[in-house]
Order: C-alpha cells, then structure tokens, then sequence
C-alpha cells in the first residue's frame, strides 16, 4: 500500500511518513496508460514504485520563514520577520492580494500516463498533493506550492483532461498575500511542464496488438 498524500510505501491506518491516514486498498487498472482515474491509476504497484522513488528524492529548498527567520539573528529588530510574514500573508490575502501564473499545452501521450506522470512531477519537487476532484475524462490535482525565498506558501492546481489523441494538460499557480513572486510562478510551470514531456521514470504500458 502507498499513501495517497506523500507517496511512501505504508500499511496500517496512518502513514509513517507523513501521518496521512491511509484509505483502504480498491481496484488496480488493467490498463493504466488510458485510465483517468487518479485512484486506480496510483494503485498500479510499477507506478507507485516510481512515484515512491521521487517522493524520497525531492529537494526541499529553503522557505520564506526560514530565510526570514535568518534575516532576523543579523538585523538588530525586535520584530520577528519570520512571524511578521505569518500574519501579513492571510492579511494581504483577505484584502484580494495575490499572484500566479497559467499555462496549458496539448501532449500527445495517454490520459493515464499524463497524468503518472503529473504525480511524479508534484513528488519529485515536493509538491504534495491535498486534493484530487475525479471527472469521466480527467482529474483536477491540487498541490501545496511550497515557501521558497522567493514567495510564500501557495496552490498548484493541474488539470489533465483526455483528447482523442493524447491530453490536455492545464496549471495554474495561486499564491495569495503577495503581489510578485520573483519569477517563481514561471519557474514552477516550466518544471512541471519539462516533466510532463518527460518519462518520469514510468514503467513502458502494454504493447499494441495489431490486428491480423
């Protein structure tokens, strides 16, 4: 079993990794390259191995807080940066503040790979993902946009969407409390969609029989 939040291999009801509980084993796809399912696609054990094996080998960089928090031991303030950003970000958020970036691009691979290797993208740069909405022809994940000292914490939203010749690929960044991001956006949809045209890593799917 693997869990759904972090991608480790886990068992029981909570995953040790990162305590998210653990839903119950369902269907495995016996076709996963054309599935949209998000759920059967992640159960595929060749799939989740890739998916664990960029999970353990995502880069944390340095957080808005933590270089905040280190401005502070060299600048003689008695105010904390670090807990100044806390509170100013939600601040700036509720009075409409924010920033982001779109992209979307049309791939020629299959649904369910596309969106394998989605998943494998958002683990590999430690971008967990906190919800998924399940359409018939595609899927909607939604990550955490992790701090950077560039920008503070925000969204990642990537929608795959099934065409008849390979898939739709759209995201979308949201950082709300901040009016520039220094280019983090732009940097973050160009990773994404680098990964997206790459294999990730993914097992090769069934091969094509043709008809005699």
């Amino acid at each position: 079993m693997f869990c759904s939040e972090c991608g480790s291999q886990a068992q029981g009801k909570f995953c040790s990794n990162c305590g998210h509980p653990l839903a119950p084993a369902g269907p495995v796809s016996d076709d996963w390259e054309n599935d949209v399912r998000y759920e059967a696609i992640l159960r595929v054990p060749e799939v989740r191995q890739v998916i664990d094996r960029h999970a353990k080998n995502a880069k944390q960089g340095m957080s808005a807080e933590t270089f905040l928090s280190i401005c502070e031991k060299v600048v003689d303030s008695p105010v904390s940066y670090g807990a100044l950003a806390e509170i100013a970000q939600p601040l700036w958020a509720k009075a409409g503040v924010r920033t982001g970036k779109e992209r979307a691009e049309e791939i020629m691979v299959p649904i369910g790979r596309t969106i394998a290797r989605a998943v494998c993208s958002l683990a590999k740069n430690g971008q967990s993902v906190e919800s998924v909405e399940q359409g018939e022809g595609g899927c909607v994940l939604t990550a955490v946009l992790p701090s950077s000292i560039w920008a503070m914490k925000g969204e990642l939203k990537v929608s795959c969407v099934r065409l008849e010749h390979g898939s739709l690929i759209g995201a979308e960044t949201n950082i709300p409390g901040q009016m520039f991001d220094w280019g983090k956006s732009t940097s973050v949809l160009a990773q994404l969609f680098d990964d997206l045209r790459s294999d990730m890593g993914l097992p090769p799917g069934k091969p094509t029989r043709v008809a005699a």
